[in-house]
């Protein structure tokens, strides 16, 4: 059984911020963050407290095939994609060599 992590209440209060803000922005002028940022409002002018739990930055670094920088792993076991914002480096998505047991 996988419980559902939001109450009623507090999904409620999302969703309303979410509808006030589509229809009060128009359209051109909407966006990702905000709309977030008007759902969190909602929730906590509705008494809900807003927890983000502290990301685990320590994960496996393996060196790219192609550039060979330390780059992060995915869970899937692919280089994690990297490089410049308009060209990904070509090793991005590889699978990782595991390193031989000792």
């Amino acid at each position: 059984m996988n419980p559902d992590p939001f109450p009623p209440a507090a999904l409620a209060a999302f969703t309303a911020g979410l509808d006030d803000y589509r229809l009060t922005t128009p359209p051109d002028e909407q966006s990702p963050h905000e709309a977030a940022r008007r759902a969190a409002e909602y929730l906590v002018a509705s008494g809900w407290a807003i927890h983000i739990p502290p990301r685990n930055r320590t994960g496996t670094r393996r060196p790219c095939p192609s550039c060979h920088t330390l780059q992060l792993v995915n869970r899937d076991g692919r280089i994690r994609r990297h490089g410049d914002a308009d060209q990904s480096c070509p090793g991005s998505g590889a699978p990782h060599v595991r390193e031989p047991a000792l």
